[in-house]
């Protein structure tokens, strides 16, 4: 009997996979040979999913944004947050970014070396991530207030990774509370 393959299944699958090996060798230092290999998959079953590693590695920041998103899931959203529920999606957020953060970073301007500083603001990879997170901000924390939040966010874990150390729960909530006032 053949083997009934859920295609969807295994593109996300090998996309989340990607995502480890990118976060780990960063994107000019792998080709596709080390990346199938690091997948444990042929060349041929990899390019059955994704035509190039561009394509690869944009699957894989869709599959990391959307992993994020995953722990809003039950959460209230807006309207229906209360302004102290809007303040622990922020927290939510910030913490499932936050123990891979500096990895995501270096990764990124891995990636602009690439594409070149002056296509940064046109690149799908990142209008993807950016759009992703504005969104998770704007539908659980504030719609009005999602760009300053998302400044806020990523200085936030900046600060916290230059400091070596986690920034205290109650300073990033005084943060957000005078973002969203």
């Amino acid at each position: 009997m053949p083997k009934i393959v859920d295609h969807d299944k295994k593109r996300q699958e090998i996309a989340l996979k990607a995502t480890e090996v990118f976060l780990e060798f960063g994107y000019k230092n792998v080709g596709m040979r080390q990346l199938c290999e690091q997948l444990g998959m042929s060349k041929s079953a990899v390019y059955h999913y994704y035509k190039s590693k561009n394509e690869l590695f944009r699957a894989a920041t869709e599959a990391s944004v959307n992993f994020d998103a995953n722990v809003l899931f039950e959460r209230p959203a807006l309207p229906d947050a209360s302004d102290e529920q809007r303040i622990e999606n922020f927290i939510l957020i910030f913490n499932q970014i936050a123990p891979r953060f500096f990895q995501e970073m270096k990764l990124v301007f891995d990636y602009i070396d690439v594409i070149g500083q002056e296509n940064v603001a046109s690149d799908p990879c990142m209008l993807l991530a950016n759009q992703k997170y504005m969104s998770m901000l704007e539908r659980y924390v504030s719609l009005e207030h999602r760009a300053s939040l998302y400044t806020l966010m990523l200085g936030l874990l900046s600060t916290q990774t230059m400091n070596g150390k986690p920034l205290n729960e109650s300073h990033i909530v005084e943060q957000v509370r005078k973002v969203l006032a």
